[in-house]
């Protein structure tokens, strides 16, 4: 999902721990280091995930003006996964193995020339198609501390913190009743409050 366009719906995360005196040099290199890296069809990773410019999700070299704008750190968090239709998948592999068969003059494929001929069958797919390319914008304001990523996806939430954690050594800490009360600096007496809030319905009579 795009910050720059769309629906703008996002999750906050606070981030844990405080920024090195030389941050921006320091992240600039880092970010380098874990720019996406496009998949490609001979590898046997099926999925992967690295930054890229926000908004453009093809762009691997974001001049620094883009990711640093004003107290804002801003990239985009990509993941590549190869999805081949699974029945296209089957029918080619039916396909080379009666091929194999014919060739060999035999009746019947070991297990492992099974699971060989899949492989070949698969990366040679690969390079006939694209892999699936999802990609989600994030904003981080370096004065609050906040990053708001703008998608409510558990999982790529989950990949996208470990990613964080890694390039800028720093942890990612979801929004919760908790967490935002314990950002708040209440004491002892107003977390056991805060905890023991339940959601109150309101009901709308109608003329």
């Amino acid at each position: 999902m795009s910050a720059l366009k769309g629906s703008l719906t996002y999750a906050r995360l606070f981030v844990e721990g405080d920024l090195p005196k030389d941050f921006r040099d320091r992240f600039t290199s880092s970010i380098r280091l874990r720019m996406m890296k496009p998949l490609e069809p001979e590898e046997e990773v099926l999925e992967r995930s690295g930054w890229c410019a926000i908004g453009e999700p093809f762009d691997l070299e974001p001049p620094y003006e883009d990711v640093f704008y004003n107290e804002y750190l801003n990239l985009g968090f990509r993941t590549d996964k190869w999805a081949i239709p699974g029945k296209l998948l089957r029918a080619k592999v039916r396909e080379a193995e009666a091929a194999h068969l014919q060739r060999s003059g035999r009746e019947k494929l070991s297990r492992k020339e099974k699971a060989e001929i899949k492989e070949l069958v698969a990366k040679k797919l690969k390079k006939q198609l694209a892999p699936v390319t999802r990609v989600v914008d994030l904003s981080w304001s370096l004065q609050e501390n906040v990053v708001r990523y703008f998608s409510h996806s558990e999982r790529s939430m989950l990949a996208m913190s470990d990613l964080f954690q890694r390039t800028f050594g720093l942890k990612l800490i979801p929004e919760a009743p908790y967490t935002l009360a314990a950002r708040l600096g209440l004491g002892k007496a107003g977390e056991t409050a805060w905890q023991g809030l339940e959601p109150t319905g309101v009901a709308v009579e109608k003329a």
